[in-house]
């Protein structure tokens, strides 16, 4: 019975038709494609993206990236939790780049930081009308845009290179007056403005 299966195995082995190609040590047959995981100057993403264009020509504005600009310190220490934390891309291509944090210690809650070519910071500043409060404030000598449209969010904009950089607080779990979620936002705003390049005159 032994023989017989030393025999059936030997004729399975042999029955490969075909010439052998040699491949080189370290390779396989299926090009892996790398996906960029960090920043201009090499800090990594604080999550893995799957997505190979989510640096573009739709938002290479500027080199700034949301996503590294604070270190873990920096960002308990603005009230963000560093651990929670996603892209702010939902597809390859998009516009947006940057991340989502959700807040510390405060549910249903979340800030994001996304850096998007379009529209323009001209074009942000000039089209204010439809939000329910609007001012402006300046940080370091930078104009910055805050705009609260409902009772659950406000945002910043200010410009880095030639792209916009957007900052938007949501408090959905009993939200404080209109000036404390914006007091948050421009605190962020004002934690990372340094860390941007600066504004290029359109």
């Amino acid at each position: 019975m032994a023989a017989l299966a030393v025999t059936t195995l030997t004729a399975t082995a042999c029955a490969v038709h075909g010439k052998p190609l040699p491949t080189p040590l370290g390779t396989t047959s299926t090009e892996i494609v790398s996906v960029r995981q960090t920043d201009d100057l090499g800090k990594r993403l604080p999550f893995t993206t799957q997505f190979p264009n989510r640096w573009s020509s739709n938002n290479n504005g500027t080199a700034y990236e949301p996503c590294t600009a604070l270190t873990t310190t920096e960002l308990a220490d603005a009230g963000v939790d560093p651990q929670r934390v996603k892209d702010a891309a939902l597809a390859d291509h998009q516009t947006a780049r940057g991340c989502i944090w959700e807040l510390s210690d405060i549910r249903n809650s979340g800030i994001s930081q996304s850096v998007g070519n379009k529209p323009t910071f001209e074009q942000r500043a000039g089209d204010r009308r439809w939000y329910r409060a609007s001012w402006d404030v300046s940080v370091d000598g930078r104009r910055v845009l805050v705009d609260s449209r409902d009772a659950y969010t406000c945002m910043t904009t200010v410009k880095s290179g030639t792209a916009s950089v957007a900052t938007i607080l949501t408090r959905f779990w009993k939200p404080p007056p209109t000036a404390e979620l914006c007091a948050f936002v421009i605190d962020f705003t004002r934690r990372t403005i340094p860390k941007m390049e600066p504004s290029v005159p359109s």
